[in-house]
């Protein structure tokens, strides 16, 4: 009789039969049983990883729109010092020179929308551009947050009116000699500065990213804006989960959570921008990754006895369903790594590339093909590899690398100024399996901050050090002076009858005087000597290593002067244009002590004053002015 074959007589049932099918039907139920349960057990985790996945997305995500933004905030900051170390020691309102440089340094950083200065009582004394539309928004020195180590305090988002821009207000203060408050310095930054960055990333068809206030997590930018519209900034309505994990972990931390402003259910990471009081978020909607496995579906559970093959079909259909999402997943978070416009680079522990692309083939000048497989120190300068030996250990003990400036190597040998994140790659059970670097090429950030800090440091029509930077290098004059017991010497030069070739020629004329006597100058003097412009006609040289005897010092700054006025007193031409008049120059030898700067300078322009008048006299009543 067939297997499952039962008579309708129950005594007609054979008691081995009988014992045969009960024991068919506890190996078929055991095996439905364990079917079942491998199902439950690989679905869930699927689930596990495909979380993990999920979250590395966010995170990764999250981590390259930090870093942009805290790119963008840096030039602010630095614009905010440098205004300060320009204006601490300088009188208000500022003078025209001072606010011409103002102007410049405000040019020099696009993204700022206006730079005003207020005094110590929080009273405007200066805006630039030059005030157009509506008044600065002046924030309250009384109410602003000194929580800030570096300085620099946030305020925000703000706008003027009712219809004007949402602005951020960057402040940064200044104290005086006694330590009481001089002003600040205030920049306004139009959010709407954030759009390049954040449009840069793909997030999908309905994905975020979110920056908020530290503080009270109000709204700043948001990409996209529910309804196109800005109608959110300022507003702090967020979801529960978000306020519990940034108390629980106030750095950085991913959580599920819909999301309050739109209502869609996200997968969410978040980051506190390295620097400021503002928190980058990135969500992606559960919608974009797998969740079928995260419940057994009771079809499969009711099949048992009966459907062992429906089960098995069932589990198939599901876990291929899956691992389609999961490539479509992995798909996208490809598209991005392919996309992105900053170098994102895998190894191995040991170093060698696992993945490499395009962008990083465009910053270092490889192509994947050559760099797969390959140890990726080939990328580091000589005195870099003990640092990248440093942060292999840090990553071996858990940590991740945040945003750090270095340098590396393109192929054809020139180095490229970068900024690099770090992260570990780990399994399951916490293994290293490798390290996931993000590299940022920062060359022009870097020509920008040398361009600002020239602007601070340098007179922008000859290029030579500034009366802020001669004062530096004759504080360290003076300092060397006496360390070494050397003879320095301030040798300050006033060019004759310049005033008559401006008044004659014009301003163009007169600073091309200006521009070859700077190279006269320069080419007079050794290269240790330091050649300034302290503003209008008047240069100042730094002389150092002057000898230890007096005497021999003064014939060395003897030899200065003369050179300087031979070099000065050979005609300058410029079509018909003539000017051979030269110049009267004055000497201040020192030795060590602890003189006052200023009175070093005026003593050598007193001394000038002396030549001019011995000069003066020489010429039987020609004069020099």
């Amino acid at each position: 009789m067939p297997f499952g074959s039962f008579g309708s007589v129950p005594g007609a049932r054979d008691p081995s039969r009988r014992s045969l099918v009960l024991a068919a039907a506890i190996v078929t139920s055991t095996v439905a049983v364990l079917v079942v349960a491998l199902a439950a057990v690989s679905m869930w985790q699927e689930r596990l990883r495909q979380r993990e996945r999920a979250a590395a997305a966010t995170q990764n995500l999250a981590r390259l729109l930090e870093g942009r933004v805290g790119d963008v905030l840096g030039r602010v900051d630095m614009l905010l010092r440098l205004v300060v170390l320009r204006v601490q020691d300088q009188p208000l309102p500022a003078s025209a020179e001072l606010a011409g440089e103002l102007q410049a340094m405000v040019k020099a950083a696009p993204v700022v929308q206006r730079l005003y200065l207020t005094d110590a009582h929080g009273q405007l004394v200066g805006v630039w551009p030059a005030l157009k539309g509506p008044p600065p928004l002046l924030p309250d020195v009384d109410r602003l947050d000194w929580r800030r180590t570096d300085g620099v305090l946030q305020t925000g988002p703000v706008r003027h009116g009712s219809e004007g821009p949402w602005v951020m207000v960057f402040s940064m203060p200044w104290h005086n000699a006694v330590g009481r408050l001089g002003g600040m310095a205030h920049v306004e930054f139009a959010i709407q500065q954030f759009e390049p960055v954040f449009k840069g990333i793909d997030l999908g068809r309905t994905g975020a990213a979110t920056l908020r206030t530290r503080d009270g997590l109000a709204l700043v930018f948001r990409r996209p804006w529910p309804g196109g519209t800005q109608a959110g900034v300022g507003r702090s309505e967020v979801s529960a989960q978000l306020r519990q994990m940034v108390q629980a972990a106030p750095e950085q931390g991913e959580y599920v959570a819909v999301t309050a402003v739109d209502g869609i259910a996200r997968i969410n990471a978040y980051r506190l921008v390295r620097g400021h009081d503002l928190y980058l978020l990135v969500g992606l909607p559960e919608t974009d990754f797998p969740k079928g496995w995260n419940r057994v579906d009771a079809s499969v559970l009711g099949l048992a006895l009966t459907a062992i093959a429906a089960a098995f079909l069932t589990v198939l259909t599901l876990l291929q369903r899956s691992r389609r999402a999961i490539d479509l997943a992995e798909s996208r978070c490809e598209a991005i790594v392919t996309s992105s416009r900053d170098a994102i680079i895998a190894t191995t522990p040991d170093g060698r590339v696992t993945s490499w692309n395009p962008a990083a083939e465009h910053l270092f000048g490889y192509l994947a093909e050559e760099m797969l497989g390959q140890p990726l120190a080939r990328l580091f300068p000589a005195e870099r590899l003990a640092e990248e030996l440093t942060l292999l250990d840090r990553l071996r003990q858990g940590e991740t690398i945040e945003p750090f400036e270095t340098e590396r190597l393109h192929k054809d040998g020139h180095r490229i100024p970068v900024a690099l994140t770090l992260s570990p790659v780990r399994d399951g059970e916490g293994r290293l399996l490798g390290t996931s670097r993000i590299a940022r090429d920062i060359t022009r950030q870097k020509a920008i901050e040398k361009e600002v800090r020239d602007m601070a440091f340098r007179d922008p029509l000859t290029r030579l050090p500034n009366r802020r930077l001669l004062m530096e290098r004759l504080h360290h004059a003076q300092q060397h002076s006496r360390r070494t017991g050397d003879h320095a010497a301030v040798v300050f030069v006033d060019l004759d009858h310049f005033k008559d070739l401006n008044d004659r020629h014009g301003h163009a004329v007169g600073d091309r005087l200006l521009t070859e006597v700077a190279q006269r100058l320069q080419a007079v003097v050794r290269e240790s000597d330091t050649v300034g412009r302290l503003g209008g006609d008047e240069f100042v040289i730094i002389c150092e290593g002057l000898g230890l005897a007096e005497d021999d010092a003064q014939q060395a700054a003897q030899a200065v002067r003369d050179k300087v006025q031979r070099a000065l007193g050979q005609p300058f031409e410029w079509g018909e244009v003539r000017h051979a008049h030269g110049a009267s120059v004055g000497i201040r030898l020192f030795c060590g002590g602890h003189e006052d700067l200023e009175q070093l300078v005026r003593d050598a322009d007193g001394d000038m004053y002396e030549d001019k008048a011995r000069r003066r006299g020489s010429r039987c009543g020609g004069g020099v002015d």
